[in-house]
């Protein structure tokens, strides 16, 4: 999962870049983009209970499913309540979810695994995790993977709870950060601002790759 990490965050880079400068190309897209946030904006002001509830939903499944994302949506709800209450909505949908991925192995995860991976070898990774390494340590392999995988995975092995939650803290708060000012930078149209923070998320995202490369 963490194999050729430059070479993966440079292509992410180019492809996601690639969308943003043909979004601010073409003015119809572009007015295209506007009138869809808008819409949706109207209808989010008309239903601010079930609104909020749905996206720290989707915030929350996107932390413990594979394949889904709730970042394609945040766009819409900066667009439509701001960056600060963005920000709370969205960190709290991820606690929530990695919470509750955390708790499924915690109870189901260890029964499943060990018909397929030996008592020892579990034991051996539990105190690899919650003894060798550091809580900041974990928290940058929780960063280099996909967000799903190592909440399920810290919960089958019995990472304490104590240590999880600013492991949760350490990893899901700055990605939050960089995924609600793109998104600003995106409707506002700062193209310069866009393409320079995402570049400076990667790079910090490669860099992590390639230090538990070297450590593994």
């Amino acid at each position: 999962m963490i194999q050729n990490p430059v070479r993966r965050q440079v292509l992410l880079a180019a492809v996601i870049i690639a969308l943003a400068a043909l979004l601010w190309a073409s003015a119809s897209l572009h007015a295209a983009f506007i009138g869809a946030l808008q819409f949706s904006k109207d209808y989010v002001e008309s239903h601010p209970l079930v609104s909020r509830l749905a996206f720290v939903v989707l915030a929350a499944l996107s932390a413990m499913l594979v394949l889904f994302s709730s970042i394609a949506v945040v766009p819409v709800a900066v667009y439509a309540w701001g960056q600060g209450e963005t920000l709370l909505l969205l960190t709290g949908g991820w606690f929530l979810g990695a919470n509750l991925a955390y708790l499924i192995g915690h109870l189901f995860g260890r029964r499943a695994t060990l018909f397929f991976v030996p008592a020892t070898t579990l034991d051996h990774y539990a105190e690899l995790l919650s003894v060798r390494m550091s809580v900041a340590e974990v928290a940058l392999l929780k960063l280099a993977l996909p967000s799903e995988m190592p909440s399920f995975a810290l919960g089958i092995m019995r990472y304490p709870l104590t240590k999880f939650w600013p492991v949760l803290l350490a990893s899901e708060l700055p990605f939050a950060l960089w995924a609600v000012y793109l998104s600003a930078a995106l409707i506002e149209n700062r193209f310069a601002a866009f393409v320079a923070v995402l570049l400076a998320g990667l790079a910090v995202a490669a860099v992590i790759g390639r230090r538990l490369l070297r450590r593994r």
